[in-house]
């Protein structure tokens, strides 16, 4: 994407991906409660798990919906877990000029979106 202005299928897109991140996003938060109140595993697992349904939700959600286009599930879980980690620490550096809270989470969330967005499209799920 150049810096001239998006077009209506380019804002329709970033529309779709926001729309699948979100759906990802409510189904991390619902597998997650879901599985703190129903049972006793430890919070990695249950963290672990919701990610890992989260992730299907987003894969497909992005080939199907997003992108129209196939991609690497491989790939994709990469930069998931990429990201993940890149969202980690951006927060820490955050906290260490002591932007904190909401700020820091919100503001690591954008960048990583940014990143995610563009890496998928222009490298997993890229029309050939």
């Amino acid at each position: 994407m150049s810096m001239k202005k998006l077009n209506r299928p380019q804002i329709y897109e970033i529309m779709r991906f926001i729309i699948v991140g979100g759906l990802a996003t409510v189904v991390d938060l619902t597998v997650t409660t879901v599985l703190v109140f129903t049972t006793h595993l430890h919070e990695n697992l249950i963290t672990s798990v919701a990610f890992i349904i989260a992730f299907w939700v987003s894969y497909f959600g992005h080939r199907y919906f997003t992108f129209k286009a196939n991609g690497s599930v491989g790939a994709f879980f990469l930069l998931a877990i990429a990201t993940l980690i890149l969202r980690n620490i951006i927060v820490y550096l955050l906290l260490l000029t002591d932007i904190r809270g909401f700020a820091a989470l919100i503001t690591a969330m954008i960048i990583v979106t940014v990143i995610t967005y563009a890496v998928a499209k222009f490298k997993i799920f890229k029309h050939n």
